[in-house]
């Protein structure tokens, strides 16, 4: 009559025809939510559904529209009591994180990420390779072939070690210097250039490309184009 060691024992407290359910895991922690928005957006929280209540009828983005014009007329002195709430709600937020992070928890990216990331990952899709045999689009207008032909020259008269960036800075302050009748000649040339790839393009397509160069033709421009 005596139970062997290698039997599972009965809790002393129940019958031994009663079942004990397993002992349920502990539950995940739950990330706690970032706080957003300052100050301000602790004002906002809090004056939200008056707000609302002003608003009835009107597009929701007018409640947040109202919240800022209010917010602008508050003085220093009254800005500072919501100043206060969202540092206690900050350190907060960063105690419950750290005791979140402890307790093997991950943190998850936020709502606004994810869409982003998502929106990219859609866009990334539906965009279809370049062709490398597509006539390449003249990009830049006027200015683009000016900096086409004077860039050695304008390269030079920048000090050793200047910025990329500097070259197109320069070649745009001297674009602007030039008068209409100086321009003419870049603008001449560049409407030949875009004539040549209409026809080279035109070819292309017609022995069988232009899906990807369709693309590339609303692309925007590469080099901006400086106006007079």
């Amino acid at each position: 009559w005596l139970k062997r060691r290698d039997q599972p024992q009965e809790r002393a407290d129940f019958p031994s025809w009663v079942r004990i359910p397993p002992k349920s895991p502990a539950m995940a922690p739950e990330q706690p939510k970032k706080p957003v928005g300052g100050a301000y957006g602790v004002f906002l929280n809090e004056k939200r559904a008056e707000f609302a209540k002003k608003c009835a009828g009107k597009k929701a983005s007018e409640v947040s529209k109202m919240g800022g014009e209010e917010w602008k007329k508050l003085t220093a002195a009254q800005k500072a009591p919501y100043e206060k709430k969202f540092v206690e709600v900050k350190a907060k937020y960063e105690k419950d994180l750290k005791a979140f992070l402890d307790a093997g928890g991950v943190v998850a990216k936020g709502l606004r990420a994810q869409r982003t990331e998502k929106k990219k990952l859609k866009e990334g899709k539906g965009k279809k390779p370049k062709d490398k045999d597509a006539p390449k689009k003249p990009a830049g207008g006027a200015y683009g072939v000016y900096l086409s032909e004077h860039r050695a020259e304008i390269v030079k008269s920048l000090p050793k070690g200047h910025k990329i960036t500097d070259v197109a800075k320069a070649a745009g302050e001297r674009w602007k210097k030039l008068s209409a009748e100086a321009k003419k000649p870049y603008e001449a040339k560049y409407a030949k250039k875009v004539e040549e790839y209409k026809a080279k393009f035109e070819e292309y397509k017609a022995s069988g490309g232009g899906a990807a160069a369709e693309e590339e033709e609303e692309d925007g421009d590469e080099v901006e184009e400086y106006k007079a």
